[in-house]
Protein backbone atom coordinates (compact mmCIF):
# COMPACT_ATOMS: atom_id res chain seq x y z
CA UNK A 1 0.00 0.00 0.00
CA UNK A 2 1.38 3.13 -0.90
CA UNK A 3 0.98 6.60 1.25
CA UNK A 4 1.89 9.79 0.05
CA UNK A 5 3.26 12.64 2.35
CA UNK A 6 -0.19 14.67 2.40
CA UNK A 7 -2.35 11.44 3.18
CA UNK A 8 0.15 10.38 5.97
CA UNK A 9 0.61 14.05 7.75
CA UNK A 10 -3.16 14.35 7.21
CA UNK A 11 -5.29 14.79 10.61
CA UNK A 12 -8.88 14.13 11.28
CA UNK A 13 -10.79 17.12 9.08
CA UNK A 14 -12.30 18.82 12.54
CA UNK A 15 -9.72 17.94 15.54
CA UNK A 16 -11.30 20.43 17.54
CA UNK A 17 -14.18 23.05 17.31
CA UNK A 18 -16.31 23.55 14.32
CA UNK A 19 -13.49 25.03 11.76
CA UNK A 20 -10.30 24.28 13.22
CA UNK A 21 -8.02 21.91 11.42
CA UNK A 22 -4.39 21.04 10.71
CA UNK A 23 -3.41 24.15 13.25
CA UNK A 24 -5.53 27.04 11.87
CA UNK A 25 -6.75 29.31 12.83
CA UNK A 26 -5.40 27.66 16.02
CA UNK A 27 -3.61 24.69 17.23
CA UNK A 28 -5.55 21.39 17.73
CA UNK A 29 -5.59 18.88 20.60
CA UNK A 30 -2.12 18.56 21.82
CA UNK A 31 -2.34 15.31 24.01
CA UNK A 32 -2.78 12.74 21.91
CA UNK A 33 -3.17 8.68 24.02
CA UNK A 34 -1.62 5.48 22.34
CA UNK A 35 -5.17 4.33 23.03
CA UNK A 36 -6.51 7.51 21.07
CA UNK A 37 -4.06 6.67 18.14
CA UNK A 38 -4.69 2.87 18.03
CA UNK A 39 -8.34 4.08 18.50
CA UNK A 40 -8.79 5.96 15.43
CA UNK A 41 -6.83 3.27 13.45
CA UNK A 42 -8.26 0.35 14.24
CA UNK A 43 -11.75 -0.06 16.87
CA UNK A 44 -15.02 0.58 17.46
CA UNK A 45 -15.35 4.25 19.60
CA UNK A 46 -18.04 5.50 21.09
CA UNK A 47 -19.53 6.79 17.65
CA UNK A 48 -19.07 3.18 15.98
CA UNK A 49 -20.47 1.67 18.91
CA UNK A 50 -24.01 3.60 17.82
CA UNK A 51 -23.40 1.28 14.75
CA UNK A 52 -22.43 -1.86 16.60
CA UNK A 53 -25.61 -1.69 18.44
CA UNK A 54 -28.16 -1.83 15.21
CA UNK A 55 -25.84 -4.35 13.22
CA UNK A 56 -26.51 -7.55 12.75
CA UNK A 57 -23.63 -10.37 12.66
CA UNK A 58 -23.00 -13.80 11.74
CA UNK A 59 -20.32 -14.52 15.16
CA UNK A 60 -19.45 -12.46 17.89
CA UNK A 61 -16.05 -13.27 19.56
CA UNK A 62 -15.19 -12.57 22.86
CA UNK A 63 -11.34 -12.17 23.52
CA UNK A 64 -8.21 -11.51 21.27
CA UNK A 65 -6.44 -13.87 22.33
CA UNK A 66 -4.64 -16.82 20.32
CA UNK A 67 -7.57 -19.02 19.88
CA UNK A 68 -9.70 -15.72 19.34
CA UNK A 69 -8.37 -14.82 16.42
CA UNK A 70 -7.35 -18.06 15.32
CA UNK A 71 -10.89 -18.52 14.89
CA UNK A 72 -11.01 -15.37 13.12
CA UNK A 73 -8.23 -15.49 10.82
CA UNK A 74 -9.94 -19.12 9.24
CA UNK A 75 -13.34 -17.91 9.27
CA UNK A 76 -12.60 -14.96 6.87
CA UNK A 77 -10.16 -17.34 5.12
CA UNK A 78 -13.22 -19.50 4.30
CA UNK A 79 -15.78 -16.76 4.07
CA UNK A 80 -14.60 -13.33 3.81
CA UNK A 81 -17.69 -11.88 3.71
CA UNK A 82 -18.61 -13.43 7.32
CA UNK A 83 -19.68 -10.23 9.59
CA UNK A 84 -17.73 -10.59 12.75
CA UNK A 85 -17.91 -8.31 16.25
CA UNK A 86 -14.89 -9.10 18.02
CA UNK A 87 -15.23 -7.77 21.84
CA UNK A 88 -11.64 -7.23 24.08
CA UNK A 89 -11.80 -6.07 27.84
CA UNK A 90 -8.66 -4.43 27.50
CA UNK A 91 -7.64 -1.64 25.07
CA UNK A 92 -4.07 -1.48 23.50
CA UNK A 93 -0.93 -2.15 24.61
CA UNK A 94 1.49 -3.87 23.40
CA UNK A 95 2.32 -4.15 18.82
CA UNK A 96 4.41 -7.13 19.83
CA UNK A 97 5.49 -9.90 21.80
CA UNK A 98 7.00 -7.42 24.92
CA UNK A 99 10.68 -9.70 23.85
CA UNK A 100 10.75 -7.85 20.53
CA UNK A 101 10.75 -4.79 22.01
CA UNK A 102 13.53 -2.60 23.42
CA UNK A 103 15.09 -4.39 26.35
CA UNK A 104 13.34 -1.47 28.78
CA UNK A 105 10.02 -3.46 28.49
CA UNK A 106 11.14 -6.24 30.44
CA UNK A 107 10.35 -4.52 33.12
CA UNK A 108 6.61 -4.20 32.02
CA UNK A 109 6.37 -7.87 33.63
CA UNK A 110 4.65 -9.20 36.30
CA UNK A 111 1.56 -6.87 37.73
CA UNK A 112 0.17 -5.04 36.26
CA UNK A 113 -0.12 -5.77 33.09
CA UNK A 114 -1.01 -9.12 34.71
CA UNK A 115 -4.72 -9.75 36.97
CA UNK A 116 -6.13 -11.82 38.74
CA UNK A 117 -9.90 -11.94 38.73
CA UNK A 118 -10.73 -14.14 41.45
CA UNK A 119 -10.24 -15.23 45.38
CA UNK A 120 -8.44 -18.22 46.25
CA UNK A 121 -9.51 -20.32 49.18
CA UNK A 122 -7.72 -19.97 52.50
CA UNK A 123 -6.64 -23.86 52.03
CA UNK A 124 -4.94 -22.88 48.66
CA UNK A 125 -3.22 -19.92 49.55
CA UNK A 126 -2.19 -20.42 52.93
CA UNK A 127 -1.23 -24.26 53.65
CA UNK A 128 0.91 -26.52 52.07
CA UNK A 129 2.74 -24.54 49.35
CA UNK A 130 0.47 -21.59 48.97
CA UNK A 131 -0.26 -22.12 45.65
CA UNK A 132 -1.33 -19.13 43.68
CA UNK A 133 -2.45 -19.11 39.82
CA UNK A 134 -0.97 -17.83 36.81
CA UNK A 135 -2.94 -14.80 36.03
CA UNK A 136 -4.04 -12.48 32.85
CA UNK A 137 -3.20 -9.89 31.01
CA UNK A 138 -6.16 -8.23 30.25
CA UNK A 139 -4.83 -6.04 26.67
CA UNK A 140 -5.38 -6.65 22.51
CA UNK A 141 -3.69 -9.85 22.42
CA UNK A 142 -3.85 -10.71 25.84
CA UNK A 143 -0.90 -13.12 27.16
CA UNK A 144 0.07 -14.09 23.70
CA UNK A 145 2.05 -10.45 24.28
CA UNK A 146 3.92 -12.30 27.11
CA UNK A 147 3.88 -16.02 26.73
CA UNK A 148 6.86 -18.35 26.52
CA UNK A 149 5.69 -19.76 23.13
CA UNK A 150 6.40 -23.71 22.90
CA UNK A 151 4.09 -25.39 20.48
CA UNK A 152 4.74 -28.90 21.11
CA UNK A 153 1.67 -31.26 19.24
CA UNK A 154 0.85 -34.31 21.37
CA UNK A 155 -0.27 -36.96 19.69
CA UNK A 156 -3.04 -39.41 20.94
CA UNK A 157 -1.05 -41.35 23.55
CA UNK A 158 -0.68 -37.92 25.17
CA UNK A 159 -4.64 -36.76 25.24
CA UNK A 160 -5.60 -39.04 28.24
CA UNK A 161 -9.61 -39.59 28.80
CA UNK A 162 -10.12 -37.19 25.55
CA UNK A 163 -13.26 -38.06 23.44
CA UNK A 164 -12.41 -39.81 20.39
CA UNK A 165 -14.18 -37.61 18.33
CA UNK A 166 -11.72 -34.70 19.85
CA UNK A 167 -9.01 -36.88 19.10
CA UNK A 168 -9.81 -37.71 15.60
CA UNK A 169 -9.95 -33.83 14.63
CA UNK A 170 -6.06 -33.54 15.48
CA UNK A 171 -5.72 -36.60 13.07
CA UNK A 172 -7.30 -34.89 10.20
CA UNK A 173 -4.33 -34.37 7.62
CA UNK A 174 -2.94 -30.83 8.08
CA UNK A 175 -4.11 -29.81 11.11
CA UNK A 176 -0.71 -29.18 12.95
CA UNK A 177 0.51 -28.02 9.34
CA UNK A 178 -2.10 -25.74 9.52
CA UNK A 179 -2.07 -24.91 13.08
CA UNK A 180 1.67 -24.33 13.48
CA UNK A 181 1.61 -21.87 10.20
CA UNK A 182 -0.78 -19.69 12.27
CA UNK A 183 1.58 -19.49 15.21
CA UNK A 184 4.75 -19.12 12.81
CA UNK A 185 5.80 -22.28 14.90
CA UNK A 186 9.45 -22.96 13.51
CA UNK A 187 12.20 -25.83 15.71
CA UNK A 188 15.13 -24.22 17.06
CA UNK A 189 17.84 -26.49 14.71
CA UNK A 190 16.14 -25.05 11.87
CA UNK A 191 16.34 -21.30 13.34
CA UNK A 192 20.07 -20.64 12.29
CA UNK A 193 20.52 -17.29 12.65
CA UNK A 194 24.12 -17.20 14.00
CA UNK A 195 22.25 -17.23 18.11
CA UNK A 196 21.14 -20.87 17.70
CA UNK A 197 23.48 -23.10 15.46
CA UNK A 198 26.40 -25.34 16.62
CA UNK A 199 25.20 -25.50 20.28
CA UNK A 200 21.58 -26.25 19.36
CA UNK A 201 23.13 -28.74 16.86
CA UNK A 202 25.23 -31.10 19.48
CA UNK A 203 22.87 -30.41 22.40
CA UNK A 204 20.10 -32.43 19.31
CA UNK A 205 22.61 -34.99 18.88
CA UNK A 206 23.56 -35.75 22.65
CA UNK A 207 19.82 -35.94 23.50
CA UNK A 208 18.94 -37.62 20.38
CA UNK A 209 22.05 -40.53 21.68
CA UNK A 210 21.51 -40.16 25.54
CA UNK A 211 17.73 -39.70 26.59
CA UNK A 212 16.27 -43.07 27.01
CA UNK A 213 19.63 -44.15 28.25
CA UNK A 214 19.77 -40.90 30.42
CA UNK A 215 16.19 -40.51 31.38
CA UNK A 216 14.29 -44.20 32.11
CA UNK A 217 10.65 -42.79 32.38
CA UNK A 218 11.35 -40.42 28.97
CA UNK A 219 9.32 -41.06 25.92
CA UNK A 220 10.24 -38.44 23.21
CA UNK A 221 12.88 -35.82 22.98
CA UNK A 222 13.60 -33.17 20.48
CA UNK A 223 14.62 -29.41 19.38
CA UNK A 224 12.40 -26.89 20.89
CA UNK A 225 9.31 -26.03 18.86
CA UNK A 226 9.05 -22.45 19.19
CA UNK A 227 6.49 -19.49 17.81
CA UNK A 228 9.21 -17.24 16.35
CA UNK A 229 9.19 -17.68 12.46
CA UNK A 230 8.28 -14.85 10.59
CA UNK A 231 7.93 -15.78 7.12
CA UNK A 232 6.75 -11.99 6.06
CA UNK A 233 9.88 -10.71 7.00
CA UNK A 234 12.68 -12.97 5.11
CA UNK A 235 15.88 -11.40 7.17
CA UNK A 236 14.46 -11.89 10.57
CA UNK A 237 14.66 -15.24 11.51
CA UNK A 238 14.03 -14.88 15.52
CA UNK A 239 10.43 -13.41 16.17
CA UNK A 240 8.11 -14.35 18.88
CA UNK A 241 4.52 -14.37 17.93
CA UNK A 242 1.78 -12.37 19.35
CA UNK A 243 -1.70 -12.19 17.57
CA UNK A 244 -2.13 -8.07 17.80
CA UNK A 245 -0.21 -8.13 14.39
CA UNK A 246 -2.45 -10.60 12.74
CA UNK A 247 -5.52 -9.46 14.18
CA UNK A 248 -4.81 -5.64 12.99
CA UNK A 249 -3.95 -6.91 9.69
CA UNK A 250 -6.56 -8.58 8.89
CA UNK A 251 -8.76 -5.99 10.29
CA UNK A 252 -6.97 -3.64 7.64
CA UNK A 253 -7.15 -6.19 4.78
CA UNK A 254 -11.02 -6.89 5.53
CA UNK A 255 -11.25 -2.61 4.96
CA UNK A 256 -9.84 -2.80 1.59
CA UNK A 257 -11.80 -5.98 1.03
CA UNK A 258 -15.20 -4.46 1.78
CA UNK A 259 -14.40 -1.32 -0.35
CA UNK A 260 -14.46 -3.77 -3.59
CA UNK A 261 -17.32 -5.45 -2.48
CA UNK A 262 -15.70 -8.89 -1.61
CA UNK A 263 -15.48 -9.10 1.92
CA UNK A 264 -16.99 -7.54 4.73
CA UNK A 265 -15.44 -5.79 7.68
CA UNK A 266 -14.09 -6.42 11.13
CA UNK A 267 -15.48 -4.91 13.70
CA UNK A 268 -13.27 -4.56 16.83
CA UNK A 269 -14.31 -3.09 20.28
CA UNK A 270 -11.82 -2.80 22.57
CA UNK A 271 -12.27 -1.83 26.73
CA UNK A 272 -15.95 -3.62 26.33
CA UNK A 273 -16.10 -6.06 29.42
CA UNK A 274 -18.29 -8.99 28.87
CA UNK A 275 -20.81 -9.55 32.20
CA UNK A 276 -23.40 -11.72 31.41
CA UNK A 277 -25.67 -13.88 28.47
CA UNK A 278 -28.76 -12.75 28.62
CA UNK A 279 -30.82 -16.08 27.37
CA UNK A 280 -34.55 -17.00 26.82
CA UNK A 281 -35.73 -20.52 28.58
CA UNK A 282 -34.63 -22.63 25.47
CA UNK A 283 -30.29 -21.86 25.57
CA UNK A 284 -30.57 -19.30 23.26
CA UNK A 285 -28.71 -16.16 24.10
CA UNK A 286 -30.53 -13.22 23.26
CA UNK A 287 -28.39 -10.41 24.61
CA UNK A 288 -25.40 -9.61 26.03
CA UNK A 289 -24.72 -7.56 28.88
CA UNK A 290 -21.03 -5.38 28.74
CA UNK A 291 -19.72 -2.19 30.34
CA UNK A 292 -20.65 -0.74 27.34
CA UNK A 293 -24.14 -1.54 27.05
CA UNK A 294 -26.39 -4.23 26.12
CA UNK A 295 -26.17 -5.84 22.71
CA UNK A 296 -28.66 -8.34 20.85
CA UNK A 297 -27.31 -11.23 19.68
CA UNK A 298 -30.25 -11.87 16.76
CA UNK A 299 -28.62 -14.64 14.53
CA UNK A 300 -24.89 -14.63 15.28
CA UNK A 301 -23.13 -17.37 16.95
CA UNK A 302 -20.63 -16.19 20.58
CA UNK A 303 -17.53 -17.56 20.65
CA UNK A 304 -16.08 -17.67 23.95
CA UNK A 305 -11.85 -17.45 23.19
CA UNK A 306 -11.48 -15.62 26.61
CA UNK A 307 -8.77 -17.88 27.75
CA UNK A 308 -9.31 -21.09 30.86
CA UNK A 309 -10.61 -19.23 33.49
CA UNK A 310 -13.17 -16.30 32.52
CA UNK A 311 -15.46 -18.21 30.21
CA UNK A 312 -15.94 -20.53 32.77
CA UNK A 313 -16.68 -17.42 34.81
CA UNK A 314 -19.61 -16.18 32.46
CA UNK A 315 -21.16 -19.59 31.91
CA UNK A 316 -21.65 -19.77 35.34
CA UNK A 317 -22.86 -16.34 36.28
CA UNK A 318 -24.85 -16.64 32.84
CA UNK A 319 -26.71 -20.37 32.86
CA UNK A 320 -26.19 -21.55 36.80
CA UNK A 321 -27.51 -24.62 37.48
CA UNK A 322 -27.84 -25.03 34.20
CA UNK A 323 -24.82 -26.30 33.60
CA UNK A 324 -24.23 -28.00 36.69
CA UNK A 325 -20.78 -29.79 36.14
CA UNK A 326 -19.20 -25.72 35.47
CA UNK A 327 -16.02 -25.88 37.29
CA UNK A 328 -16.00 -29.27 38.95
CA UNK A 329 -12.85 -29.96 37.25
CA UNK A 330 -9.89 -27.44 37.80
CA UNK A 331 -6.61 -28.68 36.46
CA UNK A 332 -3.42 -26.84 34.82
CA UNK A 333 0.44 -27.62 35.47
CA UNK A 334 2.89 -27.15 38.75
CA UNK A 335 6.68 -26.84 37.53
CA UNK A 336 10.17 -27.04 38.83
CA UNK A 337 13.37 -24.70 37.68
CA UNK A 338 16.95 -26.10 37.93
CA UNK A 339 19.85 -23.85 36.83
CA UNK A 340 22.98 -25.60 36.10
CA UNK A 341 26.05 -25.51 34.30
CA UNK A 342 29.59 -27.12 32.69
CA UNK A 343 32.56 -26.17 31.13
CA UNK A 344 32.41 -24.80 27.31
CA UNK A 345 34.87 -27.56 27.00
CA UNK A 346 31.57 -30.60 26.92
CA UNK A 347 30.93 -28.53 23.40
CA UNK A 348 32.87 -27.98 20.46
CA UNK A 349 33.49 -24.54 18.46
CA UNK A 350 31.78 -22.59 20.24
CA UNK A 351 30.84 -19.00 19.23
CA UNK A 352 30.58 -16.29 21.75
CA UNK A 353 27.41 -16.04 22.05
CA UNK A 354 25.18 -18.99 21.35
CA UNK A 355 21.51 -20.38 22.77
CA UNK A 356 19.68 -23.72 21.87
CA UNK A 357 16.32 -25.46 23.17
CA UNK A 358 15.34 -28.82 23.82
CA UNK A 359 11.86 -30.59 24.81
CA UNK A 360 11.68 -33.58 26.83
CA UNK A 361 8.42 -35.41 27.02
CA UNK A 362 7.79 -38.82 29.86
CA UNK A 363 5.44 -40.18 32.03
CA UNK A 364 5.16 -41.62 35.78
CA UNK A 365 4.34 -45.45 36.42
CA UNK A 366 0.64 -44.36 36.46
CA UNK A 367 0.77 -42.49 33.12
CA UNK A 368 0.63 -39.21 34.23
CA UNK A 369 2.73 -36.90 32.05
CA UNK A 370 5.71 -34.48 32.04
CA UNK A 371 8.02 -32.48 29.98
CA UNK A 372 11.30 -30.93 30.33
CA UNK A 373 11.91 -27.28 28.79
CA UNK A 374 15.55 -27.09 28.59
CA UNK A 375 17.25 -23.73 27.21
CA UNK A 376 21.20 -23.45 27.30
CA UNK A 377 23.25 -20.66 26.83
CA UNK A 378 26.74 -19.81 26.09
CA UNK A 379 27.35 -16.55 26.76
CA UNK A 380 31.16 -15.40 26.84
CA UNK A 381 30.56 -11.72 26.84
CA UNK A 382 27.66 -11.33 29.32
CA UNK A 383 27.57 -7.33 29.07
CA UNK A 384 27.98 -6.62 25.59
CA UNK A 385 25.11 -9.12 24.83
CA UNK A 386 22.71 -8.89 27.38
CA UNK A 387 20.25 -7.28 25.04
CA UNK A 388 21.00 -10.22 22.18
CA UNK A 389 20.16 -12.68 25.12
CA UNK A 390 16.67 -11.11 26.20
CA UNK A 391 15.24 -10.95 22.65
CA UNK A 392 16.32 -14.45 21.70
CA UNK A 393 15.56 -16.45 24.99
CA UNK A 394 13.42 -19.50 24.23
CA UNK A 395 11.58 -18.82 27.30
CA UNK A 396 12.11 -15.08 29.28
CA UNK A 397 10.73 -16.99 32.19
CA UNK A 398 13.22 -19.68 32.09
CA UNK A 399 16.07 -17.08 31.85
CA UNK A 400 19.94 -17.07 33.17
CA UNK A 401 20.01 -13.79 35.47
CA UNK A 402 22.77 -12.07 34.70
CA UNK A 403 24.45 -13.02 38.07
CA UNK A 404 24.31 -16.53 37.07
CA UNK A 405 26.41 -15.76 33.57
CA UNK A 406 29.05 -13.46 35.24
CA UNK A 407 31.41 -15.69 35.87
CA UNK A 408 30.28 -18.14 33.61
CA UNK A 409 31.96 -17.20 30.38
CA UNK A 410 33.63 -20.19 29.91
CA UNK A 411 30.49 -22.24 30.89
CA UNK A 412 27.23 -22.88 29.07
CA UNK A 413 24.51 -22.31 31.80
CA UNK A 414 21.07 -24.53 31.49
CA UNK A 415 18.00 -23.53 32.91
CA UNK A 416 15.31 -26.16 32.87
CA UNK A 417 11.29 -25.68 33.10
CA UNK A 418 9.66 -28.75 33.80
CA UNK A 419 5.88 -29.08 33.98
CA UNK A 420 3.75 -31.76 34.88
CA UNK A 421 0.17 -32.00 35.02
CA UNK A 422 -2.57 -31.93 37.65
CA UNK A 423 -4.12 -35.04 38.19
CA UNK A 424 -8.09 -34.28 37.00
CA UNK A 425 -9.26 -36.75 39.36
CA UNK A 426 -8.77 -34.66 43.07
CA UNK A 427 -12.00 -33.42 43.89
CA UNK A 428 -10.75 -30.56 45.59
CA UNK A 429 -9.86 -28.42 42.71
CA UNK A 430 -13.21 -26.85 42.18
CA UNK A 431 -14.00 -23.08 40.81
CA UNK A 432 -17.56 -21.59 42.89
CA UNK A 433 -19.07 -18.72 42.31
CA UNK A 434 -18.69 -16.67 45.35
CA UNK A 435 -21.69 -14.15 44.90
CA UNK A 436 -19.32 -11.14 44.64
CA UNK A 437 -20.90 -8.18 42.84
CA UNK A 438 -18.07 -8.08 39.91
CA UNK A 439 -19.45 -10.49 37.10
CA UNK A 440 -15.90 -10.98 35.80
CA UNK A 441 -13.80 -11.62 39.30
CA UNK A 442 -16.82 -13.23 41.51
CA UNK A 443 -15.55 -16.75 40.91
CA UNK A 444 -13.10 -18.82 44.12
CA UNK A 445 -10.37 -20.78 43.11
CA UNK A 446 -9.06 -24.14 44.78
CA UNK A 447 -6.26 -26.27 43.59
CA UNK A 448 -4.04 -28.14 46.12
CA UNK A 449 -1.56 -30.94 44.90
CA UNK A 450 -2.59 -34.16 46.07
CA UNK A 451 -0.69 -37.94 46.06
CA UNK A 452 -0.86 -37.87 42.06
CA UNK A 453 0.13 -35.14 41.69
CA UNK A 454 3.25 -35.07 44.70
CA UNK A 455 4.24 -38.88 43.28
CA UNK A 456 4.33 -37.41 39.71
CA UNK A 457 6.82 -34.36 40.91
CA UNK A 458 9.30 -36.80 42.20
CA UNK A 459 9.66 -38.18 38.62
CA UNK A 460 9.93 -34.72 37.14
CA UNK A 461 12.49 -33.63 39.79
CA UNK A 462 14.57 -37.05 39.12
CA UNK A 463 13.84 -36.33 34.77
CA UNK A 464 15.18 -33.02 35.38
CA UNK A 465 18.66 -33.71 36.17
CA UNK A 466 18.68 -36.74 34.50
CA UNK A 467 18.22 -34.74 31.38
CA UNK A 468 20.89 -32.01 32.05
CA UNK A 469 23.19 -35.18 31.96
CA UNK A 470 21.46 -36.49 28.47
CA UNK A 471 22.57 -33.07 27.15
CA UNK A 472 26.44 -32.41 27.83
CA UNK A 473 27.77 -36.02 28.22
CA UNK A 474 28.93 -36.53 24.60
CA UNK A 475 31.77 -39.86 25.41
CA UNK A 476 31.56 -38.91 28.79
CA UNK A 477 29.52 -36.57 31.45
CA UNK A 478 31.58 -33.63 32.55
CA UNK A 479 31.63 -32.12 35.93
CA UNK A 480 27.94 -30.23 36.39
CA UNK A 481 27.71 -27.51 38.98
CA UNK A 482 23.77 -26.36 40.17
CA UNK A 483 22.64 -22.74 40.92
CA UNK A 484 21.65 -22.64 44.89
CA UNK A 485 19.68 -19.88 46.05
CA UNK A 486 20.33 -17.92 48.94
CA UNK A 487 18.40 -16.21 51.13
CA UNK A 488 19.34 -12.42 50.15
CA UNK A 489 18.36 -13.45 47.10
CA UNK A 490 21.13 -13.76 45.53
CA UNK A 491 23.12 -17.34 45.10
CA UNK A 492 26.24 -19.25 44.00
CA UNK A 493 27.29 -22.29 41.73
CA UNK A 494 27.68 -25.94 43.87
CA UNK A 495 28.78 -29.15 43.05
CA UNK A 496 25.72 -30.32 45.09
CA UNK A 497 21.93 -29.81 43.59
CA UNK A 498 19.94 -27.82 45.11
CA UNK A 499 17.02 -28.61 47.93
CA UNK A 500 13.83 -29.60 46.70
CA UNK A 501 11.93 -27.11 47.78
CA UNK A 502 14.43 -24.47 45.95
CA UNK A 503 13.32 -25.92 42.71
CA UNK A 504 10.01 -26.75 43.16
CA UNK A 505 7.87 -23.35 42.41
CA UNK A 506 4.05 -22.49 43.78
CA UNK A 507 2.48 -21.70 40.56
CA UNK A 508 -0.11 -23.61 38.41
CA UNK A 509 0.33 -22.38 34.90
CA UNK A 510 -1.33 -23.67 31.36
CA UNK A 511 -4.78 -24.25 33.79
CA UNK A 512 -7.39 -26.12 32.15
CA UNK A 513 -10.75 -28.28 32.33
CA UNK A 514 -13.12 -26.16 33.70
CA UNK A 515 -15.73 -26.66 31.11
CA UNK A 516 -14.18 -30.19 30.11
CA UNK A 517 -15.21 -31.47 26.74
CA UNK A 518 -17.22 -34.87 26.37
CA UNK A 519 -20.39 -36.79 24.99
CA UNK A 520 -22.52 -36.99 28.18
CA UNK A 521 -24.31 -33.74 29.62
CA UNK A 522 -24.20 -35.75 33.33
CA UNK A 523 -20.21 -35.94 33.08
CA UNK A 524 -18.80 -33.15 30.96
CA UNK A 525 -20.05 -29.48 30.33
CA UNK A 526 -19.14 -28.96 26.88
CA UNK A 527 -19.72 -31.20 23.81
CA UNK A 528 -17.55 -32.16 21.09
CA UNK A 529 -19.32 -29.89 18.97
CA UNK A 530 -17.78 -27.10 21.28
CA UNK A 531 -21.03 -26.08 22.28
CA UNK A 532 -21.91 -26.02 26.28
CA UNK A 533 -24.45 -29.08 27.38
CA UNK A 534 -28.58 -27.73 26.41
CA UNK A 535 -27.15 -24.31 24.96
CA UNK A 536 -27.30 -23.44 21.16
CA UNK A 537 -25.47 -20.75 20.00
CA UNK A 538 -22.15 -20.16 21.95
CA UNK A 539 -19.12 -22.33 21.68
CA UNK A 540 -16.39 -22.81 23.72
CA UNK A 541 -12.68 -22.41 22.70
CA UNK A 542 -9.22 -22.62 24.60
CA UNK A 543 -8.15 -25.03 27.37
CA UNK A 544 -11.31 -25.00 29.65
CA UNK A 545 -12.60 -27.88 27.57
CA UNK A 546 -9.05 -30.31 27.91
CA UNK A 547 -10.64 -32.76 29.53
CA UNK A 548 -7.37 -33.73 31.00
CA UNK A 549 -4.20 -31.15 30.86
CA UNK A 550 -1.59 -33.42 29.70
CA UNK A 551 2.22 -31.88 30.02
CA UNK A 552 2.20 -30.01 27.03
CA UNK A 553 2.33 -26.91 26.17
CA UNK A 554 -1.60 -26.27 25.16
CA UNK A 555 -1.23 -23.07 22.77
CA UNK A 556 -1.15 -24.98 19.39
CA UNK A 557 -3.52 -27.66 20.53
CA UNK A 558 -6.20 -24.63 21.51
CA UNK A 559 -5.51 -22.67 18.08
CA UNK A 560 -5.65 -26.07 15.98
CA UNK A 561 -9.27 -26.56 17.41
CA UNK A 562 -10.45 -23.07 17.15
CA UNK A 563 -9.59 -23.35 13.28
CA UNK A 564 -11.58 -26.78 13.21
CA UNK A 565 -14.14 -24.83 14.99
CA UNK A 566 -14.23 -21.98 11.90
CA UNK A 567 -14.35 -24.73 9.37
CA UNK A 568 -17.91 -26.11 10.96
CA UNK A 569 -19.45 -23.07 11.47
CA UNK A 570 -18.55 -21.49 7.72
CA UNK A 571 -18.72 -24.63 5.41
Amino acid sequence: MTINYKTFFKSASNDGPAGISQGYPVPGPQSPTSEDIAGQAFFAGPDEWKTVLNTAYDFIVIGTGPTGVAFIEQTLMNNPHARILVLERGGFWLPAHYQMLPAAFQSTTGSPPTTYPWSRTTEMATTGMEMFQAGYIPVLGGRSTYWSAWCPSPGPGLMRDWPQELIDVTLKPGFWERAKAFLHVTSTNKINDGVYGSLQNQLDANLKENFRKYVPSAENAYPAPIAVANPEWKTVKFYKYSTVGTLLDRLEKQKVLASAGAGSVLTVADRCIVERLLHDDRGTVIAIETSRGTLSVGAAKIVLAMGTIPPATLLMNSFGDLLPNAGKRYTGHFMSHVTARVKRSAFKDLSALEIGALYLDGKDKAGYQYHVQASAFAVAHPADDAGTVAHECPDAAAAPSMQQLAGSEDDVVFVCATLGEVSEKNPDNWIRRNGGKDAAANITLQLTPGPEDMRLWDVLDEATYQTIRALVSSGGTPPIDYWIDSADGGGAWSSSPPDRSQIRLNIIVHEASPLWMGTDPKTSVVGTDYRPHGVNNVYVTGGSIFPTSGSWNPTLTMCGLAQDLADRLTQ
